[in-house]
């Protein structure tokens, strides 16, 4: 049976004190709303298996708001997959601003040079009336929880005297909010009685995180313990929102006794207690330890609905007094909103750091469980910064000291200034001593400055570019660069063919000016490969390897230079041509060996020069179980490494039992061995070839080659080497 979902089930607004919590009475043959967390993923199958009807699966946490029969609860508790089952509690309103509030935190004081423009402050209540002509400007948008659509109208009046304190607009009428400039977004998770679901609050929370909200105001609050509600406020705070909540109305006047409300009580929510124009705090305020800031929560005038809603008859149309902790906490929202937007580069850690060391300290000294840390300070947390830095120019184009072979370049700037914003009608731009009148496109923090020249430069003119500017702070700044008109191209010289090999040569030449190198050239005048060279000289090399031996190829070379001039000389036309090496062969044995595992029982490396019946044996050495020999040879060239072209090695050899050889070659590219061959070789000699055509990472810088032969067995044994060769060609 549903069973009837007591005040300890109830999540509440924080109204006037003296409004009751209601009670939802179920029918004995009814599901029971709950929340069922996970341990891991929610498991809408298993819900669905226990007869459940699921509301929604969140994203936020890993739970599922559900409807289901009593025993299936029971049964789920007992599940390995579930972390939590918890009545999905009824939340209702709890709380009652006049303008005192905002003077008493002295928000007002902020206002001339702050007033929390732009900042987003989800008010998840009952919704707001947008249409509220001290709202409708700020009013940006927010969802439905309740009727699950996209308009959060207020049909009870809680929600938009709360949005009123955060953010009443500074229009000479009715009152003026904490943060007049703030965003305002409707979160409804309340009905016209003042009460719904802490589902329906999750999902607030939920929505506000996914609406990249910046600030949540929640006035209300429920005296049980919800994992799924802390879960969801920890998730918001760690994704970098800051959380500010009503602490309660169900105080007792006794600072000794502590009265809990969640989600105020949770560590990631600031919780906020009230105060009366003495500074005192009401006996209804709540108290405890996680009591973080003071606010104005007696008598504070603010907006109401101007249609009828619930409280109409009680407080009246568009504006009306009320009390609670529900008018405490959107002062803190509000003063949070005017941190974010005084330019301090804070966390919500921060700013919350912040509001601690800078409110106002009432009742014994430092925290205490009536008023936290103090009143909270709306002057102290976001003070002016009085902004002495003038705007900044940069991306000028063309660049400073550059050249450009455009005769009427396009001129352009970029002015910004984070502090305090540009004063367009003070930009000015004067190209070469001429004022001219430059286009303005606004970008991020200033504006983007261009200007077209109606003439031409001469070449080799050096055109003076002069920007000046002012913030709207008064500060002034003047940028000047200058730029060099190049119209003509380098002039190339002295085109030389040198070094020529097998596989490589290097083509050079000079210009007059500063500029690349590239080299264009193929066996036929085609060209169709490119060697480039970014680098600005005026003495040009280029080095062309990969060539094919007695081969002839034919170039041309080209130079660019800083200004996008290109030169390129092809020998008129008849283009340069040059015939590479023909190719060598050359072989050489192995001029020693190293032995990692075994001994060498007769012979040595000189044994490895000829391919007859002397050998090298060398004797297996036991490691762990096993009988191993590990060694090498090696040989060294004196060709240089990067004009061998193909490498092919020999090797023969036999063993004194069967064994399974695996020969390995040094890959000093990757200092590690690389693997060419495996095989059983017996008791007759085997010869093993390996061949490369791209041998450079096999050759040191200094031109050694190295070849490793490995077996293992579980019994000893002895390898007999008898010959080794390394044949290259270059």
């Amino acid at each position: 049976m549903r069973k009837a979902i007591t005040s300890a089930f109830i999540a509440c607004l924080i109204l006037a004190s003296v409004l009751t919590i209601s009670v939802v009475t179920a029918q004995p043959a009814e599901k029971v709303p709950v929340i069922v967390g996970f341990k891991d993923k929610p498991d809408a199958d298993l819900i669905q298996a226990h007869g459940g009807r699921i509301k929604c699966v969140y994203n936020i946490i890993p739970a599922i708001a559900c409807e289901l029969p009593e025993p299936a609860i029971d049964a789920l508790r007992k599940n390995p997959k579930v972390a939590y089952v918890e009545a999905d509690g009824v939340v209702e309103a709890i709380g009652e601003v006049l303008p005192w509030g905002v003077d008493r935190i002295d928000a007002e004081v902020v206002h001339p040079y702050n007033k929390g423009t732009a900042v987003k402050v989800a008010i998840i209540d009952t919704g707001i009336d947008y249409i509220h002509p001290d709202l409708n400007d700020n009013y940006k948008g927010g969802y439905d929880f309740v009727n699950n659509d996209a308009d959060p109208k207020d049909d009870h009046g809680h929600g938009t005297h709360c949005a009123g304190i955060v953010a009443a607009e500074d229009n000479d009428i009715g009152v003026i909010g904490v943060a007049p400039g703030a965003y305002l977004y409707a979160v409804k998770v309340l009905n016209n009685q003042g009460s719904g679901y802490l589902s329906n609050v999750v999902l607030g929370i939920q929505w506000s995180v996914a609406n990249r909200m910046q600030v949540i105001s929640m006035s209300l609050g429920t005296s049980t313990y919800s994992q799924s509600l802390k879960d969801a406020c920890n998730n918001a705070y760690n994704a970098g929102l800051v959380l500010v909540a009503a602490a309660g109305n169900s105080g007792d006047g006794n600072p000794a006794t502590d009265e809990y409300s969640y989600p105020a009580a949770y560590d990631s929510v600031i919780a906020v207690g009230a105060t009366d124009i003495s500074n005192t705090a009401p006996s209804w305020s709540n108290s405890g330890p996680y009591l973080e800031l003071a606010a104005p929560g007696v008598s504070i005038y603010s907006t109401l609905p101007t249609y009828r809603v619930t409280l109409t008859s009680t407080y009246g149309y568009s504006y009306g007094t009320l009390s609670g902790t529900s008018m405490s906490c959107p002062h803190v929202a509000g003063t949070v909103a005017l941190v974010i937007a005084s330019g301090q580069t804070l966390t919500n850690v921060g700013v919350r750091t912040r509001l601690q060391t800078t409110a106002d300290d009432l009742g014994p000294i430092g925290r205490d469980t009536v008023y936290g840390y103090g009143l909270v300070d709306a002057d102290e947390a976001a003070p002016q910064t009085v902004d002495t830095t003038p705007p900044t120019a940069s991306n000028e184009k063309p660049a400073d000291g550059t050249y450009t072979k455009d005769a009427t370049p396009t001129i352009s700037v970029e002015i910004i200034d984070s502090a305090s914003g540009v004063d367009a009608s003070t930009i000015s731009m004067t190209v070469e001593g001429v004022p001219v009148t430059p286009t303005l496109t606004t970008i991020a923090n200033g504006y983007h400055v261009e200007h077209t020249s109606a003439g031409s430069f001469a070449d080799g003119q050096i055109v003076d570019v002069t920007v000046g500017a002012r913030d709207n702070a008064g500060n002034a700044m003047t940028f000047v660069w200058s730029f060099t008109i190049d119209l003509t191209a380098p002039t190339i010289s002295a085109v030389t063919t040198s070094g020529i090999t097998s596989s490589s040569a290097t083509i050079t030449w000079t210009t007059n000016e500063a500029s690349d190198s590239v080299v264009n050239y193929e066996t036929s005048t085609a060209l169709g490969t490119t060697m480039p060279d970014a680098t600005l000289v005026t003495s040009h090399s280029i080095k062309l390897s990969g060539l094919s031996p007695g081969t002839t190829y034919y170039f041309e070379v080209q130079s660019t230079d800083e200004a996008g001039n290109t030169e390129t000389d092809n020998d008129k036309g008849a283009y340069y041509r040059f015939t590479t090496a023909t190719e060598t062969e050359k072989t050489y044995f192995p001029s020693g060996v190293s032995i990692t595992k075994g001994t060498i029982s007769s012979g040595d490396y000189s044994y490895l020069g000829k391919d007859d019946s002397l050998y090298l044996a060398v004797k297996s050495a036991r490691v762990g179980f096993n009988q191993v020999i590990d060694w090498y040879n090696y040989v060294k060239i004196i060709e240089t490494p990067s004009e061998v072209t193909s490498l092919t090695i020999t090797y023969d050899g036999k063993y004194s039992a069967s064994r399974t050889q695996k020969l390995y070659i040094y890959n000093f590219a990757f200092n590690s061995w690389q693997q060419i061959d495996s095989r059983t070789v017996g008791t007759s000699d085997t010869k093993i070839t390996w061949s490369t055509t791209s041998p450079a990472s096999y050759i040191s810088v200094g031109g050694e080659i190295r070849l490793r032969v490995y077996a293992s067995a579980t019994s000893s044994f002895v390898c007999y080497a008898d010959f080794a060769s390394y044949t290259i060609k270059y």
